[in-house]
């Protein structure tokens, strides 16, 4: 198994930032509705983005978001398949994570009720079909002190999608080598809103994934570049959002 991360501690990976962000927006489309950036999580969230969906390029992608299933569902339009484990990530330490494997799942609802499709507490995994629904998965789960999303890009197909799903139910607690195949990829955004949480961002897969990590680690940096010497130029919020689509290097709206 290979895996990788990125942990930025308490440097982001963008490090000048658009004014705008700190003032009063005009109503239509915001970085927060299009990119879930923010005054606190900001223009890296659009990387992050970026970054896991173009590492998951060619594959079909499903998502669990940790702990807010009914808020995400309720964010994408439609229900998840229930499953029992999620991936954990604790990002405490500026430099190093807490990597606790596949724990059992939890969700808002309570624990001794039914949720509100009838079903106890477990965790929702969502097949996501545009970068628009990882944003959206983002609206639902930044909502504490940190926050967490883990994206499987599988290969495409119902049996693929069923050994998937299979593979993250029951009573066994999984590890990564047992829910990957060949050349699927797993990516984990865990993200610190709050004072002690930091951002980490896990990759892991059976093939070698380092060249492609470092051809979109160079990508990315010179899209940071950009970005940042265009701040001066961005006098609204349209041509913030024109330079945040560019720094993403990904379409919302297509798969």
């Amino acid at each position: 198994m290979n895996v990788y991360r990125y942990l930025p501690g308490s440097e982001a990976a963008v490090t000048q930032h658009w004014p705008g962000l700190f003032q009063g927006w005009p109503p239509g489309p915001t970085p927060f509705t299009e990119y879930a950036v923010n005054n606190n999580n900001t223009e890296e969230m659009a990387v992050y983005l970026g970054l896991a969906w173009r590492l998951t390029a060619g594959l079909t992608r499903y998502a669990i978001p940790t702990y807010y299933r009914d808020d995400a569902a309720q964010a994408l339009g439609r229900e998840p398949v229930l499953v029992d484990w999620e991936y954990e990530i604790e990002a405490e330490d500026p430099h190093a994570v807490r990597d606790n494997g596949f724990v059992p799942g939890r969700s808002t609802a309570d624990r001794h009720k039914p949720d509100s499709w009838g079903n106890t507490n477990r965790a929702g995994l969502f097949e996501l079909s545009a970068p628009r629904d990882l944003v959206r998965l983002l609206h639902a789960v930044l909502l504490d002190a940190t926050a967490e999303i883990t994206l499987f890009g599988v290969a495409p197909g119902i049996d693929r999608r069923a050994a998937l799903v299979a593979s993250l139910c029951g009573s066994a607690r999984p590890s990564l080598p047992s829910v990957l195949r060949d050349a699927d990829v797993f990516v984990d955004l865990t993200i610190g809103s709050d004072v002690g949480y930091y951002d980490a961002i896990t990759v892991a897969s059976l093939a070698d994934l380092q060249l492609r990590i470092d051809t979109l680690a160079i990508d990315f940096a010179q899209r940071i570049e950009a970005y940042e010497s265009r701040l001066d130029d961005l006098s609204d919020m349209t041509a913030f959002l024109r330079a945040v689509h560019e720094l993403a290097g990904i379409t919302l709206d297509v798969p």
